[in-house]
């Protein structure tokens, strides 16, 4: 199928933000409601989730506003949170599929993520930030991955690893999926740049468990010259925030994923580390007015008056990509979307992007830099699809 791009010739801060998104001239279709599956995990994970949901539904009113999907047909998010769950998730969906859904979104967390596509069968998943390995998308034919993959974050944290000449690393890392992959990436592509590397320590949190005591324990014992740090959410909060109280990090190079995300160095407030390695979201500096509208637009919808989270952006592509899919199938049929996917390219708030044939990887543009000064600064654009192929 030849990919379909629009531009969208409308005015205005809001309008603007349809431009990755506008329905092809056909005849019109009578109204009926296509249903959007969202199987995220909210209540545990908190404000980032939170921010999700509302770039997800900010996204979901624009698409709303201009007319719908397939000539005039409107979409419903219908959302249950399985707490964590992959069990949960699975059943979850099979509740969601009898109720016809046509897509799946969401997910911030790799295990239950991974649970959500295998359960889907053929129905399409667009996993919006759940930092899955790219292998195991690739061995899940209906799972199409928007923020990084594991590897990608890995492997970006390597290249400027290995800048630094640190070889006693240690390593505290969430105990699923997406832990336990960036580790492996970052240790092969350190290890590849760097020769003579010592692994000093080797510890795994239980995800949202917060339990970061034995892993600030044994850093304190073998205090390593290095440390990567892949956690996310509430037990990378719990970890840094443990880990400036007892000072244990004094003088260490530390690697964390998406530390320089707005939601993540919000979170920490005054315990803020400084030239940490990471990457992160940079609001609103690329991307040009499509961005700024999306910011603007943004903060008018958050309570709170806040800048976009790297979450909200997350939720807002995965809510335009849905649609631009129905619209480029003109279908709600498994293959039909699959097949649109496959050969998609649109507009995002930071600029074009498509998933990769080999791996349904999004090449949605992230950012490593470091943390200096409280900020995420010094970062440098990298396409999380290159870094996701093979080696």
């Amino acid at each position: 199928m030849a990919s379909r791009r629009c531009t969208a010739v409308l005015s205005a801060v809001l309008l603007a933000l349809i431009a990755a998104w506008c329905p092809p001239a056909r005849a019109q279709t009578p109204d009926q409601t296509i249903l959007i599956g969202d199987l995220t995990t909210v209540g545990r994970i908190g404000d980032p989730a939170d921010t999700y949901r509302l770039g997800r539904d900010l996204a979901a009113g624009f698409i709303d506003m201009a007319g719908g999907v397939m000539g005039s047909r409107k979409l419903e998010i219908v959302s249950i949170d399985p707490e964590g769950d992959p069990q949960a998730a699975a059943r979850a969906v099979e509740e969601l599929k009898k109720q016809g859904v046509a897509l799946f979104i969401g997910g911030l967390l790799a295990d239950v993520t991974l649970a959500v596509a295998r359960a889907a069968g053929d129905t399409p998943v667009l996993a919006a930030d759940a930092r899955l390995p790219a292998a195991l998308v690739r061995d899940v034919p209906n799972l199409y991955q928007i923020g990084p993959s594991a590897e990608a974050l890995g492997r970006a944290l390597a290249a400027q690893a290995a800048t630094t000449g640190v070889t006693r690393w240690g390593v505290v890392a969430r105990d699923d999926y997406f832990g336990r992959a960036v580790t492996h990436a970052f240790w092969n592509d350190l290890s590849a740049a760097q020769p003579g590397l010592e692994l000093a320590m080797e510890q795994y949190v239980p995800t949202l468990s917060g339990a970061v005591g034995p892993a600030l324990d044994a850093v304190a014992n073998t205090r390593p010259e290095g440390l990567l740090v892949a956690l996310r959410d509430g037990d990378l909060v719990a970890f840094v925030q443990g880990a400036a109280g007892a000072g244990v990090l004094d003088g260490v190079q530390v690697a964390v994923p998406h530390m320089g995300s707005p939601e993540i160095l919000g979170a920490l407030g005054g315990a803020r580390p400084n030239g940490w390695i990471t990457t992160g979201y940079l609001c609103c500096e690329t991307g040009g007015q499509p961005h700024r509208a999306f910011a603007d637009a943004y903060q008018q919808a958050d309570p709170r008056g806040r800048s976009p989270t790297l979450g909200a952006l997350y939720g807002y592509v995965a809510m335009t990509t849905a649609a631009t899919a129905l619209d480029t199938a003109w279908s709600v049929k498994p293959d039909q979307l699959a097949e649109a996917l496959a050969d998609l390219t649109l507009s995002s708030p930071v600029g074009e992007m498509r998933f990769a044939p080999e791996t349904h990887q999004s090449s949605m543009v992230m950012w490593s830099g470091w943390i200096r000064d409280g900020r995420f600064t010094d970062a440098r654009p990298v396409d999380p699809a290159a870094l996701s192929r093979p080696r």
